[in-house]
């Protein structure tokens, strides 16, 4: 059985193992399989990455502790606030087999809904986890096309990691998870252009996958560690557009792209702002219930996505950077 895992420090926080101030909005607590090493992938942006020169406790800007799990699983029973638990995998051959015992440890305390976050795995492998009691399962895609997939994390990266065997597991997931159960990742910020992650967007709905968009963040000691982040009114543009896609509001023939490569939308700047109103659009997506509270934003900003209900004026501000009411 496992005995070690790593908490994301917020979780750690949240259920306090380490002393700070408890988050209110703070909504999943986040589990990673622990490894003495690093992930056998080799993506480019990630600190986990086994060509990567940063410190093995990180993920994103998160930082990552270790802790016994014999002690974690009674904070975690008796936390208040929490409305998912999501248990994420770094790729190596006991990956599956560690990530099932911490599921089966999970479920003598918690009924919580429960993700797991993992690298293309067999449908058998799948049903494991399905039996030991995760909900939902996502895959990180990240990059929008192909060539920018080898690019970032598969051949060109000497990565065992190919764009069509990630869509293969996202299609065998849904036959095992069912829709609204299965997730991937869309990193903006790699090098892709609008069009290209409205495209990408555009063709997880119709396979009925569930996108979480993430901002990228440029971490020192990883290949990409002098890349900019993404432009906010594009980011802000594409967050519309999920948010529209996952609400069943607009279909594939109502978005347009500009001469200049921006998404366009055919609704009026009125029912736009109805439909946006609310702030929805800008908060972390993914699996319900995720916020990821800073996970690719630093708290002095830009806020990329929001981990806490916007207000009125955040709201306001959001939808203006859009461009899309023009």
């Amino acid at each position: 059985m496992v005995k070690n895992v790593r908490l994301s420090l917020g979780t750690a926080i949240q259920i306090g193992l380490i002393e700070g101030e408890p988050d209110p909005f703070f909504t999943t607590a986040f589990l990673m399989t622990y490894l003495k090493g690093r992930c056998s992938a080799n993506c480019a942006f990630c600190p986990q990455a086994h060509d990567s020169t940063s410190t093995s406790d990180r993920l994103s800007r998160i930082s990552w502790p270790k802790f016994e799990l014999r002690l974690v699983l009674p904070r975690i029973a008796d936390a208040d606030g929490f409305r998912r638990l999501c248990v994420q995998s770094l790729n190596y051959p006991e990956a599956v087999d560690d990530v099932e015992s911490v599921i089966i440890q999970i479920r003598r305390v918690s009924n919580l809904p429960l993700s797991v976050c993992i690298h293309p795995i067999t449908s058998d492998e799948m049903h494991r986890l399905r039996q030991a009691g995760a909900t939902s399962i996502g895959i990180a895609i990240d990059a929008c096309t192909p060539r920018l997939f080898d690019f970032v994390k598969g051949a060109d990266r000497g990565s065992a990691y190919r764009w069509e065997a990630h869509l293969r597991s996202l299609q065998s997931a849904l036959k095992l998870f069912g829709k609204g159960n299965v997730t991937t990742h869309l990193i903006i910020g790699l090098g892709e252009t609008e069009r290209e992650a409205a495209e990408f967007l555009l063709e997880m709905k119709g396979r009925a996958i569930s996108v979480g968009l993430f901002a990228f963040t440029s971490i020192r000691g990883t290949s990409m560690e002098g890349v900019k982040p993404p432009q906010l009114a594009s980011y802000r543009r594409l967050q519309v557009l999920r948010y529209l896609l996952a609400t069943d509001e607009i279909c594939r023939d109502q978005v347009r792209m500009s001469e200049s490569g921006q998404i366009q939308l055919a609704s009026s700047p009125n029912d736009l702002r109805k439909l946006l109103s609310s702030g929805e659009a800008f908060r972390t997506s993914g699996c319900v219930g995720c916020n990821r509270p800073y996970y690719n934003e630093r708290p002095r900003g830009p806020i990329y996505n929001y981990a806490r209900p916007l207000t009125e004026h955040e709201a306001i501000e959001a939808i203006g950077i859009t461009g899309l009411m023009t």
